[in-house]
């Protein structure tokens, strides 16, 4: 692998001009996933289900032939839509600033899309 393809396998730029790397990415992804649990584990089941019902026809299902792994994606989909999430070189360039603000939220999940084949941390990424 070349110097060139080994630098865009760990950063990519955004549309700033700002280099965002994978692990960075990562945090990133599992921030906003930790964030759209809290608010779908804050819903009672009744708003949950009117979600199901609103998200099914505007996709034009019918409810009673989702499964509930459908049903969840179905919810997550309008709740990303309607949650206020930053976008990724914004939340990258705070949580450079400032990580303490956001490493509570973390799950975990970006330590595992970020593994190397031996299961740690690939020790090419910063």
């Amino acid at each position: 692998m070349d110097d060139q393809s080994a630098a865009e396998q760990r950063g990519k730029p955004s549309g700033s001009g700002v280099t965002v790397d994978a692990v960075l990415e990562a945090k990133y992804l599992d921030y906003c996933s930790a964030r759209l649990a809290e608010v779908f584990l804050s819903l009672d089941a009744e708003r949950i289900y009117g979600l199901v019902e609103e998200a099914a026809a505007e996709a034009d299902l019918n409810p009673a032939d989702l499964g509930f792994r459908r049903m969840v994606k179905l919810v997550t989909d309008k709740l990303t839509a309607s949650v206020p999430l930053p976008d990724l070189e914004e939340w990258a360039a705070d949580y450079r600033d400032h990580p303490e603000r956001y490493d509570p939220y973390l799950l975990g999940f970006w330590e595992e899309s970020t593994a190397g084949p031996s299961g740690g941390l690939d020790p090419e990424r910063p």
